[in-house]
């Protein structure tokens, strides 16, 4: 490890010169890779000696897409048998990481939700296993739909009067947080039904998006998704009002996606 710090260190000493801020904001995230790879390669290691019947381990979220901005790790672990859930988390934190752990187990066979496993495939990387018990679990997701996408406009609505119901400016701001990620989410689930594809990965929706669509939806990834959820930078005393302006854009989004559907 410390010779990876090493090298890394003469790294940015060498380009920093040349191209200054930039190279030191994807050093950063390099550097939070390789603690984080470290890490986990340590509590797999440690989930395996709890639970001999682990057949598949799997990292999601935001530590995937977003490193530099994630709160915690996402971890999902597929068990033949599901032992105590506080042994998994004296596993984990038998090690010593710098970070905090979200740690799902699921037995198979038991069932997942349909938004949770699209949020799973959203972002995630096999750390253990082959990823054939994710993927069978996959095969049985329902196809997006417009509905689904409006249903999630709804929830974006009630998470926003949520946050102005509250004079507590931590769950102001938490439900804030939520509302506008909500958007987003609906505008993806809005954008895979139209592509009719159930691998949600924001590259591929990009992609093949045509204009002004993959532009807007690009936009929605950096400031609904990014900006206003993981780094909380809306604007703090307008809540409503920008809220409805993003509103008003992802309904609109999904009803002329809709449309052309037809």
């Amino acid at each position: 490890m410390k010779m990876r710090w090493k090298n890394i260190l003469k790294l940015y000493h060498l380009k920093s010169v040349k191209i200054g801020r930039k190279v030191f904001n994807n050093l950063s995230i390099l550097i939070i890779m390789i603690i984080m790879d470290d890490s986990l390669e340590k509590i797999c290691r440690k989930l395996l000696e709890y639970d001999s019947n682990i057949v598949e381990i799997i990292q999601f979220g935001s530590s995937i897409h977003s490193p530099k901005y994630a709160r915690d790790i996402d971890i999902l672990v597929f068990t033949k048998r599901a032992k105590n859930y506080g042994g998994y988390i004296d596993a984990i934190y038998s090690v010593d990481i710098p970070f905090n752990i979200d740690l799902v187990v699921i037995e198979l066979g038991k069932k997942l939700r349909e938004e949770f496993l699209r949020g799973v495939l959203v972002s995630h990387k096999i750390l253990y296993g082959s990823g054939k018990y994710l993927y069978k679990y996959v095969e049985n997701l329902g196809d997006p739909s417009y509905e689904e996408a409006k249903s999630a406009l709804i929830a974006a609505r009630d998470y926003i009067e949520l946050a102005e119901k509250y004079s507590n400016p931590l769950l102001r701001d938490r439900h804030a947080r939520e509302a506008y990620n909500t958007l987003f989410h609906a505008a993806r689930i809005a954008a895979m039904t139209y592509l009719s594809i159930n691998i949600s990965r924001w590259g591929l929706i990009r992609r093949y998006l045509p204009e002004p669509y993959k532009s807007e939806f690009e936009k929605y990834i950096n400031i609904l998704h990014i900006e206003y959820f993981y780094n909380g930078n809306y604007p703090k005393n307008k809540i409503k009002e920008e809220f409805e302006k993003w509103y008003k854009k992802i309904e609109k989004f999904i009803q002329e996606l809709e449309q052309r559907s037809k």
